[in-house]
């Protein structure tokens, strides 16, 4: 979830084997026009990565086919508020031993308590209520790294 420029899409593109494909979702279809020109110009072929121009959560609650799964891994990257939403949405659709990895989970300190945090900042909320929903979650072995602004691991037991 969340293309934006590409950027992390072109990184596992050239880390996929042969056969690997991947399925990335944005809206805003001018950023992910760019990201196709950019992951062509890296000679990776269009049929390898599938956009979807939705909202994910509404992709996902319409059932879009190109999102049935079983996914081997998910990688989080948008609306941090919706986190927990897109991690809910995706259990259905992961391969058993699936990784999921969250971007941005220590969110410069603030979600951690390192930083003090605004009040009423919803970003920090969210994130907060992910990390400790995760790391909780008995459905999932998972750990949080510190590079970065934070990367949440978690291996789906399914």
């Amino acid at each position: 979830m969340g293309t934006a420029y590409g950027f992390s899409t072109l990184w596992m593109a050239l880390g996929l084997p042969s056969d690997g494909t991947i399925v990335t979702i944005d809206p805003d279809r001018q950023r992910t026009d760019l990201a196709r020109a950019w992951w062509r110009d890296a000679g990776i072929e269009d049929e390898r990565i599938t956009v979807v121009n939705r909202k994910a959560l509404e992709a996902f609650d319409d059932d879009d086919p190109t999102l049935a799964g079983p996914f081997d891994f998910a990688f989080i990257d948008a609306l941090k508020p919706e986190y927990e939403r897109y991690l809910e949405a995706l259990t259905t659709r992961l391969a058993p031993g699936a990784l999921i990895a969250a971007d941005n989970v220590l969110w410069s300190g603030r979600a951690s308590g390192a930083r003090p945090a605004e009040a009423g900042d919803r970003n920090t909320e969210a994130l907060r209520a992910f990390d400790a929903g995760v790391l909780g979650d008995p459905r999932f072995k998972s750990t949080i790294l510190p590079v970065g602004d934070g990367l949440l691991i978690a291996s789906w037991r399914g």
